[in-house]
This record gives structure tokens, C-alpha cells and sequence, in this order.
């Protein structure tokens, strides 16, 4: 536990279903080159001040396709409207640096859409592929490693139908796995009329720094009419090479304070100078990947969920005084990134 003066308790770190506060990031959310991360890096810092028990799951060298596989569906973290959690979300870094700008940007947005939207919409929500209101046909099977509990199909033209009933005119989400090793194709549909056509395998593909080859898609159904609907996916490639979906969901017009909270991060300055990283002699790559965020912000606050904006740049400037190396924040560094958070906490 992290205590205060006296007996005060601030917070405490627990496992991620129990935690009021959950942190997702790369090596500056964990706090890689401080003394302790435990109670220096800004996550524990937020925790503290908000008085809020904190799993942070964030790991070292992580990328957007990271964080699905490894932080959060290996934490089996799926948000609820009983006691809606606070999330951060600060995760870049990794990407400008090994992938650039460019054609690998689409990859990074995939997965970090899919990534803010599984955690800003509760399971409440969402018609999951284990659940009930799901219909198959052909050959499949629920896919239960990494707690991905994803309806896999195995069969040209098999497919699986969710019915969901949608309170307002507004998107209806859907988690497709992407994966490197994978190139099934499939079509997707809406009240039986098909609205397009997806690959399980991406291009460019996902290859991150720590190996993932596979994780978490996201497509989005714009302005879907109130009422019941049925979206179907089937497989089009040939042999045992499917599709993966995890689920379906649609926002409801309720009041953002009963749902969970994500709150999305800009990519930190790095310390300026010949060090080899992406950012440090040009910020122009670190400020693209900015754009993608804020877009993507803006994106599904417009859907009504409680996403926000936490810029590090207002408050931490990457100057020799913050940090420990080119890309990690000292201790100093991190208390500035803590207010960053608070801003809009």
C-alpha cells in the first residue's frame, strides 16, 4: 500500500477487477528508470491524490497492438457500469520510434481505437461472442486462450449473427482479432445487407518490438437507425483460416458520469539531441502520431462515451531537469505527468 502521513491510506495497488483505477501504457507509464516505480510513476501518484486503489498494467517496450494482447484482455479486463473504473491510456512512444509515420499509422490507430473503445464501453453494452444473442453456422469454436472468448470460424461460409437493440441513432462497434499469421477474409453485414469486407491479417503488418503478431481490431458502423438490429460475419477465404470476432456494441445516450472514464495521453516530449529516437532532433513524427490521437479522442466523445484528452505537453517538456534518458521522465517528470492526468480526472 502507498500510505500518507499518519495512518491515511491514499491507495492501494490490486488486481485489475477490483481496481478503481487501471493504467495501460509502455515503459513510461511503468516507470522504467526510477528508483521505484511503484510510488513515482504517475500512475501511483494519480492513485494517491484521487484516493483510488490501482492496477497498472502497463509494460516496458509495448506498442499500440501491445495493449489489447498483452495488458488488457491478458488482465481479462472487461469494464462494467457497476462501479465504472478510470482508465489512462498513454501509448505511442514505441510506435513512432521502431514504426515512423506513414503507412504503419493505420495499424497504430486500429489498434488503439479498439483499444479505447473496449475500455470506454461497458460489457453492459455489448453482446459478446460467449454470450447470449449470438447465432453460428458452420464450423467454429469460442476461442478461450489470453481470455479472448472470440468466436473463431473454420470454414468457408460459415459466419456468426449478433443481435443487439440500439436506443439512439449512433454507431454500433465490432472487436475483430487481426492477426500477422492469419489471412482469412471475411464480409460483414447489417440487418442482411453486406456493408463491406475485412482481413484478419493487416498490411502493414503488426510485428511489434515485444512480438505480438496478433491482437484487437475495430470496426465502427456509423448512424445506425434505433431499434433491433443483427450484424453477421462470414467467412470468405477458404480452409480452416477464419475470422475471430470478440463482440459487438453501441453506445446509449446516458450520462457520461456512469461510465467508465478513458482517458487518452499525448506522446511526451523526449529529450532533444543526436540520441536516435524518433522525436529527438525533429518533433514533427511525435506530433502526427498526436493528430491520431486527438482524432481518435474526438472520435468517440462525439458517440457519447467518456473519453478525454490528457496532454503531457502542457505540463512536462522533456527538458534535461525531467528526465532520466531520451525517453524516460525522472521523478520529476512523472509528478508533471501526474498533473497532466489530474487535469481532466
Amino acid at each position: 500500500m502507498l500510505a500518507g502521513c499518519g495512518s491515511n491510506i491514499y491507495s492501494a495497488i490490486v488486481t485489475t477487477s477490483s481496481a478503481k483505477y487501471r493504467a495501460y501504457g509502455d515503459s513510461i507509464t511503468a516507470g522504467a528508470t526510477l528508483a521505484d516505480p511503484a510510488t513515482q510513476a504517475y500512475p501511483a501518484l494519480v492513485a494517491q491524490d484521487e484516493n483510488l486503489t490501482l492496477a497498472n498494467n502497463a509494460i516496458s517496450g509495448d506498442q499500440a497492438c501491445d495493449v489489447p494482447t498483452r495488458q488488457i484482455f491478458a488482465n481479462a479486463d472487461s469494464p462494467s457500469l457497476v462501479a465504472p473504473p478510470k482508465y489512462s491510456l498513454l501509448i505511442g512512444t514505441n510506435d513512432v520510434d521502431r514504426k515512423g509515420t506513414g503507412d504503419y499509422e493505420a495499424i497504430y490507430i486500429l489498434c488503439h481505437q479498439a483499444a479505447i473503445a473496449w475500455l470506454a464501453l461497458p460489457v453492459e453494452y455489448k453482446v459478446l461472442a460467449n454470450s447470449t444473442g449470438v447465432t453460428t453456422t458452420g464450423s467454429g469454436a469460442i476461442d478461450t486462450t489470453n481470455h479472448w472468448n472470440a468466436w473463431t470460424t473454420g470454414a468457408l461460409g460459415s459466419s456468426i449473427s449478433f443481435t443487439i437493440t440500439t436506443s439512439s441513432i449512433g454507431p454500433i462497434y465490432a472487436w475483430p482479432r487481426i492477426d500477422d499469421t492469419n489471412p482469412g477474409t471475411y464480409t460483414y453485414s447489417l440487418d442482411g445487407v453486406v456493408l463491406g469486407t475485412g482481413n484478419t491479417q493487416t498490411t502493414p503488418r503488426i510485428a511489434t518490438g515485444n512480438g505480438t503478431t496478433n491482437s484487437l481490431g475495430l470496426l465502427r458502423l456509423p448512424a445506425v437507425a434505433i431499434g433491433k438490429h443483427v450484424v453477421t460475419f462470414t467467412q470468405t477465404s477458404a480452409g480452416s483460416n477464419g475470422m475471430s470476432i470478440v463482440g459487438i456494441g453501441a453506445p446509449r445516450k446516458v450520462e457520461t458520469s456512469t461510465l467508465p472514464t478513458v482517458l487518452v495521453g499525448t506522446i511526451p516530449f523526449q529529450l532533444h539531441g543526436p540520441h536516435g529516437d524518433a522525436c529527438s532532433l525533429s518533433d514533427a513524427p511525435c506530433l502526427k502520431y498526436i493528430q491520431d490521437i486527438q482524432a481518435d479522442v474526438d472520435l468517440f466523445s462525439g458517440d457519447g462515451l467518456d473519453v478525454r484528452l490528457f496532454d503531457t505537453r502542457q505540463y512536462m517538456f522533456g527538458t534535461s531537469s525531467e528526465m532520466n534518458d531520451p525517453l524516460h521522465p525522472n521523478a520529476k517528470g512523472q509528478i508533471e505527468l501526474s498533473h497532466a492526468v489530474e487535469a481532466v480526472f
